[in-house]
């Protein structure tokens, strides 16, 4: 037969719309993708992307993707939540504090929002943070030992807030570790309660030695007074004596002491007046200038002195001596005896260790007087303004007595002397007595009550998870790598532009479709049917095989075709298959057919008819074997085949040569009526492109959702460029449940035989 004019392709039918190419391509109206770009040779170029081209992509594979963008999305939006820092965790503790009880006459001895402040003050304290830190399991904690200056960590990191109520304090402190942070608080809490219980109990004490000092001095007074009383009773005739002259130089030397003793009283309580005074202007300035009233010497090392850790040293230096001076006296002058070298290396090592913690003390302390420079200078005003009113009261009381004596001394009068109201003019000493005992008293039960400072509530953790942060930038970076691996299979899918259906074969490629056919069902389905008696499947195949048939043999009558190669653009499109079922095909319909299996290099041809592998096409082509002796016939009636045979390099020249290739065909054609040649993908290698050169028309066969429209471009292009006559594609893998049943396949029935 001659070859047909490849420019001569008439077309009929549902194709009619569209425009006949160069080559027997269709150039298709505008679709639901666009309108297409022709490049040289008929073939539609790959269009930018599209959000329905994107969208239709990811149809294709909406499964993985669904499932790889819950997996990536979970793994980002756990990652996001585990590498997002938790926030710092708090440790918090309460302490309680109790207002003092004991007054001094109608004033408070203490503004409890000053102990409230000193207090809160304390906790924060240098001296307190180091003998904390010196604890070793304290100072064995990760979070101390990986610190640079811990010290500075915990004077930073601890907060102590004293707005929650008035007697109450929090303390807290927040970081990462949480045992850490509970040991922490609990550490410095606990260090911070027994040294201010060790505070107050030593202000109780030295507040308690001074009333009593006070006591003790103006009961000596009340009774020296009584006595005196007496004296001058006596001395002025109201009781006893008869000697005149005695009773004269008595009342004179009575004058005389009691003179002495008002002008020194005069003179102390000057100097208490000018003490106030001097207290007074220091509140003042403390009220302006703290660090003034710290500044001074005197209010410095009599606080640091008060300072726990100094009391005890001094206490203990104090004992030292007393035990040194006993241990020399038994000794009997001896100095170098055991114990008294004992005890005297122990009080240099007191003297030594009281210096190193005044050091270390005044610093604290005289911040101390500069946050709390009021309350200091306070309590000595308070313990002057004592004395000074006990003093005041002792020297009124001998004033009166003196100005009593001076109106007797030197006169001969006998009147009695009022011993009543000189004795009732003690009296404002009497209630300062009772004053001072009623002090003492509210001390000793103070002393016997709950402690003024205690822990309300040991340490707690308060977690500070971030959940609300933490769960929206979570979600976000989830949802955002959810959506990131939809877009990127999407794109991945678009670029690789898989066929998803006939219309974008013919809308995109503009290729002429003359045959579907239906996806394989899997085996268990498959099965599953058969068991059942549903053979429709097969018979749909069959149907679809057949009308590619009428189409590929009208096409070959009008334009005297006979052979004709069935191709792909790579591998796994089903083109072996499609060969062997049109084959099959052909021959039922009466013809005789033969296929060739020119696939030399991956031969399947024999296997799906179970034959031989040789003799075949390449023993043809390198005139080891006739062609009649390549064909073998097969169980289908009218159906021959020639398998591949043996590939070499020597087959591959003899194909590149073209003349063996083409005596064969012309040598089939007076033999069959029609020959399938199956042949290899046309991109892999150029085998393709040598057969078709010498056949009548080629059919390209395309896997929905498998084959790829730019490779399927390509490979189109290269069979117009050697002006090779493509008849049409063919789709395979087409699902059943759209297509076909949408042209009416579920109208095929099985028939009787």
């Amino acid at each position: 037969m001659a070859r047909p004019n490849s420019g001569d392709n008439p077309l009929t039918g549902p194709l009619a719309p569209y425009q006949t190419q160069p080559g027997g391509m269709l150039a298709p109206p505008a679709g639901p993708y666009g309108p297409p770009v022709t490049v040289p040779g008929g073939t539609t170029a790959k269009a930018p992307p599209t959000p329905l081209g994107l969208l239709n992509a990811l149809r294709r594979r909406w499964v993985l993707a669904t499932f790889l963008g819950l997996l990536v999305g979970s793994a980002l939006g756990m990652g996001v939540w585990f590498a997002l820092p938790s926030g710092k965790h708090t440790a918090r503790s309460i302490v309680q504090l109790r207002p003092s009880s004991v007054e001094a006459g109608n004033r408070q001895v203490e503004d409890f929002e000053s102990f409230r402040r000193s207090q809160m003050f304390l906790v924060r304290s240098r001296d307190l943070i180091n003998r904390t830190l010196a604890d070793p399991k304290i100072a064995s904690l990760p979070t101390v030992r990986e610190a640079e200056d811990p010290v500075r960590l915990l004077e930073d990191g601890i907060r102590v807030d004293g707005s929650v109520a008035p007697d109450l304090m929090v303390v807290s402190f927040s970081g990462d570790n949480k045992e850490d942070l509970l040991k922490l608080v609990n550490g410095v809490v606990a260090r911070y309660v027994d040294d201010a219980i060790l505070a107050v109990r030593n202000g109780h004490l030295d507040r308690e030695e001074r009333l009593r000092k006070l006591s003790d001095e103006l009961k000596a007074q009340v009774n020296s007074q009584e006595i005196a009383i007496r004296r001058m009773a006596e001395a002025n005739g109201t009781i006893g004596a008869e000697d005149t002259n005695g009773k004269e130089n008595a009342l004179t030397l009575m004058t005389t002491q009691l003179t002495a003793d008002v002008t020194s009283l005069k003179l102390a309580n000057g100097e208490k007046d000018v003490k106030i005074g001097l207290l007074k202007e220091k509140l003042k300035l403390a009220e302006t200038d703290p660090a003034k009233v710290a500044a001074d010497p005197l209010v410095l090392r009599e606080q640091v002195d008060q300072h726990p850790r100094v009391a005890q040293l001094l206490a203990k230096k104090a004992a030292t001596e007393v035990q040194l001076s006993s241990a020399k006296a038994r000794a009997g002058g001896v100095t170098n005896a055991p114990v008294v070298v004992a005890l005297e290396a122990e009080l240099a090592q007191t003297v030594k260790d009281l210096a190193v913690a005044r050091a270390e003390t005044t610093p604290g302390v005289k911040d101390l007087i500069t946050e709390f420079a009021q309350q200091v200078v306070r309590s000595q005003l308070i313990d002057m303004e004592d004395r000074l009113t006990a003093d005041a009261a002792i020297l009124r009381h001998k004033e009166e007595m003196l100005a009593a004596l001076q109106k007797n001394v030197g006169t001969k009068a006998r009147a009695a002397f009022d011993i009543a109201s000189l004795m009732k003019g003690l009296d404002p000493m009497r209630n300062r007595l009772h004053q001072l005992e009623d002090q003492r008293i509210q001390i000793a039960i103070e002393k016997g009550m709950e402690a003024r400072v205690s822990v309300r509530e040991p340490a707690v953790l308060i977690m500070n998870q971030n959940f609300r942060q933490k769960m929206m930038m979570g979600g976000a970076a989830g949802v955002a790598g959810f959506l990131g691996v939809l877009g990127l299979i999407a794109m991945i899918e678009w670029r690789n532009r898989r066929v998803d259906g006939v219309d974008q074969v013919v809308t995109d490629l503009g290729m002429r479709v003359i045959g579907t056919v239906p996806a394989f069902p899997n085996r268990a389905s498959l099965k599953a049917a058969e068991l059942a008696g549903n053979a429709n499947w097969r018979f749909i195949l069959n149907e679809s095989i057949n009308s590619t048939r009428t189409m590929l043999l009208h096409t070959a009558r009008s334009q005297s075709m006979q052979v004709v190669m069935v191709t792909s653009a790579t591998q796994g499109e089903g083109k072996t298959s499609l060969a062997s079922q049109l084959g099959s095909s052909m021959a039922t319909a009466g013809m005789r057919t033969l296929i060739v299996d020119c696939d030399l290099r991956n031969p399947s041809i024999h296997k799906l008819f179970d034959l031989t592998l040789t003799p075949g096409v390449s023993e043809v082509l390198c005139q080891d074997a006739d062609p009649s002796d390549a064909v073998q016939p097969t169980a289908v009636p009218n159906l021959w085949v020639i398998p591949a045979g043996q590939c070499s390099t020597r087959v591959i020249a003899a194909l590149a040569q073209g003349h063996p290739l083409e005596t064969l065909f012309n040598r089939l054609r007076g033999q069959f009526d029609f020959v399938v040649v199956d042949s290899c993908p046309v991109l892999p290698v150029a085998d393709a492109l040598l057969i078709g050169q010498h056949v009548d028309g080629v059919v390209f066969s395309i896997m929905q959702d498998v084959s790829q429209l730019p490779k399927v471009m390509v490979a189109s292009e290269k069979l117009h460029q050697l002006s090779i006559n493509l008849l049409g594609a063919v789709v395979n893998g087409v699902h059943m449940g759209s297509a076909y049943y949408a042209y009416g396949y579920n109208y095929v029935k099985q028939l009787p035989a």
